[in-house]
């Protein structure tokens, strides 16, 4: 009966949030992220940090992460109702086990996993993909505790308590602070501390730890911190105070929380520091009570994002694990006071509320707006939001906005530069890339805009310059390459073209795109086989192109002599996209020249049908009516093609011959 209500709470509360959509850095982690398109990438999730972003800059070793991302997509696509439901699961999951843990810490579990579920703090994890991280890490961190309980009991749980703690390391660093937990929560049962059943779990820490250390996405991210111990430090001592009134008064929730560094001591900061010491000491002297639990346990699962400096300085989803001791503490009041249980339809609205926020790009930035004007990640990503809603006036003024508030940043130029880029005002777009650059020197997504630009005024070399420059900063950017090879082939240096798509190929083998460019170049040189075999290869992993594809292929095919091939190839061209109508004229002409006249009348007609102003379709048709014996209709054709056709030409001139002849035979 509990597991059915918590079930039912979650439907509840989250149901209207299932036509969400992607948001923030799910763009980059998700729905841009060509790693987790396929799932024989699963092995490199668990070496390579750089596997999590199609962004070099934003490498995170968080393999289960990119693996759940990878079953998603392999299941559905982009699809991002089944995203949503994955979380919302996860969120269940995480709900259950409060429930259970609740019954066995303090004999009442029920209210706790309601409390949890309902509370709406939890919707960011929820309707967050990218937040997935912190309901997947919760739910390892919180198996792993109870099935360490239940194997005082029953000692085989033991292995899926260790197990539990494994994946959670794969989901999100917080989990490190679980051995610690452990001992917690040993200590506040009374029990002695048990080294012996704590020493598994920090070999597995220590391991981790290595493995960070190995793939140096540890030592990067110590080599270059966001801010300095000290701002940092009276940074999460003010932070703390805040996520404490967030827990207990969550009415203004908001992805992006109007809050600022503490560059040293404040008011704020000292009463915001009395608190902390105060809770701290509360939590040290409680004891065996369950508030002095609950404010260790919020403590110490906090401990991670307090001592590490992060981009951002506070958010909801890093007080998820803080819920579930928060939870505990209500179920535990709840066994005597029943009307908490009135908290769960409160928490509930509330959620469903919050829920619609969430809704879309536009929806989620411009409510932040209302609660956090002066914040400067608002105001860009609300100018995102309505460059892809098509406001791009809107756009520009929030980018300006954004500029007002903390001009050191080169997104805002950037993407001022994309809408004047998108409008054609080229010069003016080149010159807002040149001054993000200059915040973002190491930022190739920039370069390659700007190579774009350059590359559009046909400015061919400054835009293989500016390639150039993006691959240096990212060698492993398979369709920077495969740009860079198109403008290098445009250019005409066919060498340095060719290695570019080779490269594209063997860092984006299943893409279609750099197997058809290749294929050109070929075609364009004379190699026709080689030309043939790109394209082929191509067409095997299904471009969103394929009737451009293979009007190439017969080209080639055409071109190397294999005429019957390419009828083949036209004839499929055709098949895909009957408007083609320039295909159809020139399987007509091979079939016109491969002595099938009657098919190609057929064609011909078809064309001329399709688009009855089309001159080489009616000289293709007078062509093949006079081989097939059809003299009148002929004439006719050939008339109708001296009509459209004004140029004097070796096709006028033969048209005329061959009318006079066919009129002088009446």
């Amino acid at each position: 009966m509990g597991a059915g209500a918590i079930l039912l709470v979650c439907m509840l509360c989250y149901a209207n949030s299932l036509s969400g959509s992607f948001h923030y850095d799910d763009f980059h982690s998700i729905a841009d992220n060509p790693h987790i398109r396929t799932l024989s990438n699963l092995p490199a999730f668990f070496i390579d940090p750089g596997m999590f972003s199609s962004d070099p800059e934003k490498r995170m070793y968080r393999p289960l992460l990119l693996v759940s991302y990878a079953l998603n997509y392999a299941l559905d696509g982009y699809q991002v109702r089944g995203y949503h439901l994955v979380n919302i699961l996860l969120h269940l999951g995480c709900s259950l086990l409060v429930w259970r843990l609740g019954l066995r810490l303090c004999g009442s579990g029920l209210l706790a996993g309601l409390f949890f579920a309902a509370h709406p703090l939890a919707s960011e994890p929820v309707n967050y993909i990218s937040s997935r991280s912190e309901s997947l890490a919760a739910l390892c961190y919180l198996g792993a505790l109870l099935a360490y309980l239940k194997a005082e009991d029953q000692p085989r749980f033991n292995w899926l308590s260790l197990g539990c703690f494994a994946l959670g390391l794969f989901s999100k660093e917080v989990v490190l602070t679980l051995p610690a937990a452990l001992c917690l929560v040993d200590r506040w049962r009374g029990q002695s501390t048990q080294w012996k059943r704590y020493a598994p779990y920090a070999a597995l820490a220590g391991v981790y730890v290595l493995v960070l250390v190995l793939n140096r996405f540890l030592t990067d991210s110590l080599a270059a911190p966001v801010r300095s111990p000290w701002v940092q430090g009276w940074t999460q001592v003010k932070a703390l105070a805040y996520y404490l009134k967030l827990a207990w008064m969550p009415q203004a929730l908001n992805v992006e929380h109007q809050f600022f560094e503490s560059a040293g001591p404040q008011a704020v900061s000292w009463w915001a520091l009395a608190l902390v010491l105060s809770l701290g000491y509360l939590a040290w002297r409680g004891g065996r009570t369950l508030p002095g639990l609950v404010l260790a346990w919020s403590l110490l699962v906090l401990l991670p994002v307090l001592a590490m400096p992060l981009n951002m300085l506070v958010n909801e989803r890093r007080l998820y694990l803080v819920l579930a001791g928060l939870a505990w503490l209500i179920g535990y009041g709840g066994r005597a006071r029943a009307f908490l249980y009135l908290l769960v339809p409160l928490c509930g609205a509330l959620t469903w509320a919050r829920n619609g926020a969430w809704k879309d790009e536009l929806s989620l930035w411009q409510d932040a707006l209302g609660k956090a004007p002066r914040m400067y990640r608002v105001q860009t990503n609300l100018g995102k939001a309505l460059q892809l809603a098509g406001d791009h006036e809107g756009a520009l003024q929030a980018y300006q906005k954004a500029l007002k508030l903390d001009d050191r940043h080169g997104d805002a130029y950037n993407n001022i530069a994309t809408i004047l880029h998108q409008q054609g005002r080229l010069d003016e777009a080149i010159a807002w890339y040149h001054k993000a650059i200059e915040r973002y020197p190491n930022h190739e997504e920039i370069y390659q805009n700007l190579a774009d630009a350059h590359s559009e005024k046909g400015e061919l070399e400054q835009a293989v310059a500016m390639y150039q420059q993006a691959l240096k900063l990212n060698p492993k950017d398979g369709p920077a390459w495969n740009n860079c090879g198109q403008t290098l082939y445009q250019a005409r240096r066919w060498a340095e073209a060719e290695e570019a798509f080779l490269r594209a190929i063997a860092l984006i083998p299943q893409q279609p795109e750099p197997y058809n460019n290749l294929g050109n170049l070929y075609s364009g040189q004379g190699k026709y086989a080689q030309a043939v075999e790109r394209y082929q290869q191509a067409l095997e992993r299904h471009p969103a192109q394929e009737a451009q594809v293979r009007l190439n292929l017969a080209d080639a095919w055409k071109q190397a002599g294999r005429p019957e091939l390419a009828i083949q190839a036209l004839a499929q061209v055709v098949e895909l996209d009957p408007g083609q109508n320039r295909a159809r004229v020139q399987w007509a002409e091979l079939l016109h020249e491969a002595g099938r006249h009657a098919e190609a009348v057929d064609q011909f007609q078809a064309a001329v049908d399709r688009d009855p102003q089309y001159a080489r379709a009616w000289f293709g048709l007078a062509r093949a009516l006079e081989a097939d014996q059809r003299r009148d209709q002929a004439a006719g054709a050939y008339r109708r093609f001296l009509e459209l056709w004004k140029v004097q030409d070796g096709r006028t001139a033969l048209a005329r011959e061959r009318l006079q002849l066919l009129e002088g035979r009446r």
